[in-house]
């Protein structure tokens, strides 16, 4: 039995979790598409997106091999470049002539004739011109250990005393390796100053190896290193950077990256995630992808730079193309939606709108079933439905109408003997006690009273008649009651003549005078009698001065009749019988002050031929 409970539960949550989510005044037509477009722009939104990731994947991916490609290709003419100037400068460094002269150089020339001094010069120029004629060799540099004369031509002969003490160190050090030196500014002839990037060696004495002769400086402009990487067109706004151990050699930078300072920029470099295919590093408030690749040279490393919003903004295109995509679907998804929703829904709503008429008291026409589906099912059971209700409305209608009328006749017979045993009883005491003509004041009274209310059978009397109504009970009651009673009538002339069903007034003045006044000790008091109109309803209102009644006594006043007689619960069933239910008597009263009983009643029924007159 558990088992059975925890699987029912189980199954009931998604048709929970639905009925949430969707809101309950929607319609099934709403639901149906509500619920049909989120699954589809889920699904194209999900779709979408992970085609949106994986496209940006394929663009990266893409990306990084093309670059590494054209730095692959950038190193290799890197190193084909440095091997010529290292070949250069073995060439050198092995020349045997050269060898001779530089030696002869350090030695001094002492008492050599000049003539030596002069070819030792023009053979000196004579081989470093030749192996300048190198497309990538700029400057070929020799710098002398002796103080000859040629020695101060700096142009292509220098002193090695006039290098720097730093460099001239890391060259003893370096013990016959090549150094680089990174690009700076050289100055070769006045006004001639060039950023180049130099390789230094040291000159040994080839009978004797730890003994320096020269110094070497082979000079490379830097652009000829940069217009390899010009062909590589990498990004407008990145950079390019060759760097050993940290430590730029050169780079070809856009503005966008020349305004940093180059050794943050290296540091950055250098922190960079060597693992990543790309890693991103920031300069500024711009990211970059950093693409690396090692030179087969000497140790050195390129590292390009290309901003990473240059290479997402192919991915973009990429997001916008989808997102169109995606929209024309959905737009075409909902079109299907919609036409399949209101395919569906379509019975139902006919079937609404009938129900709609038939609320409306409107049977009208049988639903036309077309189909075999369940919704025409339904269809064909609410014609049979609303046939058989249709039959049963009539029957209804007639015994309605036929019990209003009984009732009617039985209200109107309890009137005959009520007021004729009191007024009898009247009579036959103040004959006895008076011997007076008040008598025939009476009598006339009463022929009155009775010949009014029964109004020859006709049910509808006008608005005067009822006035003259209780105008001849009020005279009985007060030659009844020895004139403690007085009695007021307001109304308009013109409602006089208004139709309205018979005897509902006089009962009502009935009940102030029996209930309200003459419960009070001195038997005295006031009744008022008002007929006026409110918007579309003509308004009876009888006011009296007598006890008033509580709560609980206003409660079930229409509900019981006091004393048992033809009283304000009979009035209200009279005229919501002959009105409606929205048509009666509403009662207003406070203990020790009076009562006030208001009568509604429709104020759109037909005038009476002539004009009325109302008997005082």
């Amino acid at each position: 039995m558990k088992r059975r409970g925890l699987t029912a539960g189980t199954r009931s949550w998604p048709g929970r979790i639905v009925r949430r989510l969707l809101p309950r005044s929607l319609t099934l037509r709403g639901k149906l598409l509500l619920s049909y477009l989120t699954i589809i722009i889920l699904a194209t939104a999900l779709i979408g997106y992970f085609s949106y990731l994986k496209a940006t994947q394929i663009v990266e991916e893409q990306v990084s091999v093309t670059f590494k490609q054209a730095l692959q290709q950038a190193a290799i003419n890197i190193t084909y470049r440095l091997e010529e100037v290292e070949n250069v400068s073995e060439l050198i460094l092995m020349h045997p002539q050269l060898q001779l002269i530089l030696k002869r150089e350090r030695s001094g020339y002492g008492d050599t004739t000049t003539v030596q001094l002069l070819n030792d010069f023009q053979d000196l120029i004579s081989i470093v011109t030749n192996l300048e004629n190198n497309r990538n060799i700029y400057r070929i540099r020799i710098f002398v250990s002796g103080d000859s004369l040629y020695s101060r031509e700096s142009n292509n002969i220098f002193r090695m005393k006039d290098l720097d003490g730093a460099l001239m160190k890391q060259l003893m050090d370096s013990d016959g390796h090549i150094l680089w030196k990174s690009t700076y500014e050289q100055e070769y002839l006045p006004r001639n100053r060039l950023e180049v990037i130099s390789m230094f060696r040291t000159m040994n004495d080839l009978q004797n190896l730890r003994s320096v002769i020269a110094v070497v400086a082979i000079d490379i402009q830097e652009n000829v290193l940069n217009s390899v990487f010009k062909e590589v067109n990498f990004s407008e706004n990145g950079a390019i950077f060759v760097y050993n151990n940290g430590e730029r050699i050169t780079s070809f930078a856009s503005e966008a990256i020349s305004e940093f300072d180059e050794h943050d920029v290296m540091e950055k470099i250098s922190q960079a995630d060597h693992t990543e295919d790309m890693p991103i590093i920031r300069l500024g408030e711009t990211d970059f992808f950093t693409i690396l690749q090692k030179v087969e040279y000497n140790g050195w490393e390129i590292a390009a730079l290309v901003p990473v919003r240059e290479i997402r903004a192919k991915n973009r295109i990429i997001g916008e193309y989808t997102g169109y995509i995606g929209l024309l679907v959905i737009g075409l998804a909902t079109l299907s939606a919609i036409l399949l929703a209101n395919r569906l829904t379509r019975g139902l709503r006919t079937l609404v709108l009938h129900m709609q008429d038939v609320k409306q008291g409107n049977y009208g026409e049988a639903i036309q079933v077309t189909g075999n589906d369940e919704i025409s099912g339904l269809q064909s059971q609410y014609n049979s439905m609303v046939l058989r209700i249709k039959e049963l409305v009539d029957t209804v209608y007639l015994i309605g109408v036929r019990k209003q009328a009984a009732e009617l006749t039985a209200l109107e017979s309890q009137i005959k003997p009520h007021f004729l045993y009191n007024t009898l009883d009247t009579l036959k005491w103040m004959g006895i006690r008076i011997k007076a003509d008040h008598i025939v004041s009476l009598v006339d009274s009463l022929s009155r009273f009775f010949r009014i209310g029964l109004n020859r059978g006709q049910e509808l009397t006008a608005v005067v008649s009822e006035l003259n109504h209780v105008q001849a009970f009020m005279n009985i009651q007060e030659i009844r009651y020895a004139g403690k009673l007085h009695y007021y009538c307001e109304v308009d002339s013109e409602l006089l003549s208004r139709r309205i069903t018979k005897l509902i007034l006089q009962p009502i003045v009935e009940n102030a005078v029996l209930h309200g006044i003459q419960q009070k000790e001195d038997h005295s008091g006031t009744v008022i009698v008002r007929v006026q109109t409110d918007d579309d309803h003509l308004v009876f209102t009888v006011i009296d001065d007598g006890v008033g009644m509580t709560r609980k006594q206003q409660e079930v006043l229409l509900r019981e009749d006091r004393g048992g007689g033809y009283g304000v619960k009979n009035v209200h069933q009279r005229i919501r019988l002959y009105y409606g239910e929205k048509y009666g008597v509403e009662c207003y009263s406070r203990p020790g002050i009076g009562t006030c009983i208001r009568i509604r009643l429709p104020l759109a029924m037909n005038e009476l031929h002539g004009s009325g007159r109302l008997h005082v």
